[in-house]
């Protein structure tokens, strides 16, 4: 029994050392890597495929900059790190053997850690964008209608929102127009659209200056178009409406049951014979791939 005992003792401390390394690494490499890529990349560099982690981090870093959090690719990856030690701990309690508890923990830290801020992201674009329509727009139409200028509409506009996110962004707009870095009003709302990362906004921002280069009514324009993505953020929050229940319920029922599976194995698995653990892997394969295409397909409805 000390034998076996002294034995996942070892383990565990060289599978905590080797990620203890592999993270001191990363977090080591992760401050001149970024560097290097802004100082020395060039065209064949830029086009170069991201790895896996990396474009992780970088979608996580997108969800902070959106929440206006002043978080980094460092403080992802610690963060990921406690989550990893905590999932890391309960499976080692269970009595998993080292390699499918360092798997099974890594998957889901990093899935839960993506999940959360990827529903907090969408939750304030949608805001933004809501207030945007609602705020904003109906301000600006007016001061185009009387100015005919953009940088006054979306200067007034900065005074009439009250969503703090947007107002706070559309103050950065004004600053931006105001800089000589743009030719036009309507270049420097294009990339401050661009920037904020969300498509709808974009799209409103694009048909400004084409409008404009075509002599198309602004104020007209932003009319219809408020009109519309209006009516289509309606739609989306009414699909979200109706599946939600359904979709939590499944999500709750998934974890339940795969967790009451996970933490029985264990103690169920001296008793099992090889046809019954191998089913007993596929039902939870079956399980956890269903519940993948769940997610996926949800993604799509809400985008």
């Amino acid at each position: 029994m000390n034998g076996l005992l002294y034995t996942r003792l070892f383990g565990l401390s060289v599978a905590l050392a080797v990620v203890f390394w592999l993270f001191g690494r990363e977090l080591r490499n992760v401050e001149w890597r970024a560097r290097f890529r802004d100082v020395m990349a060039d065209g064949a560099t830029k086009r170069k495929k991201r790895s896996l982690l990396e474009g992780y981090f970088n979608r996580i870093v997108a969800y902070y900059r959106i929440l206006d959090k002043s978080y980094t690719e460092r403080t992802a990856l610690v963060h990921v790190a406690v989550l990893f030690l905590a999932c890391f701990a309960i499976t080692w309690l269970l009595h998993y053997f080292i390699l499918f508890a360092v798997s099974l923990s890594i998957g889901v830290s990093l899935f839960l850690y993506e999940r959360y801020w990827a529903r907090l992201a969408r939750r304030r674009r949608e805001e933004i964008l809501n207030a945007f329509l609602r705020q904003g727009v109906e301000r600006g139409v007016h001061v185009l209608s009387a100015t005919g200028r953009l940088d006054d509409a979306l200067a007034r506009m900065a005074e009439a929102v009250r969503y703090a996110p947007l107002r706070t962004r559309l103050m950065n707009l004004c600053h931006l127009m105001a800089s000589p870095q743009f030719a036009t009003p309507e270049d420097a709302f294009v990339h401050w659209a661009n920037g904020l990362g969300i498509e709808d906004i974009a799209h409103f921002a694009l048909a400004t200056r084409e409008a404009k280069k075509y002599n198309v009514p602004i104020d007209q324009l932003w009319l219809d178009m408020a009109e519309i993505q209006g009516k289509e953020l309606e739609y989306l929050r009414r699909i979200r409406a109706e599946t939600a229940h359904q979709r939590t319920g499944g999500y709750w029922f998934y974890g339940m049951l795969a967790g009451s599976f996970l933490v029985a194995y264990p103690f169920a698995a001296p008793y099992m014979n090889e046809v019954t653990r191998f089913f007993f892997w596929v039902t939870l394969a079956v399980m956890t791939t269903g519940l993948y295409l769940i997610t996926s397909r949800s993604q799509v409805i809400e985008a």
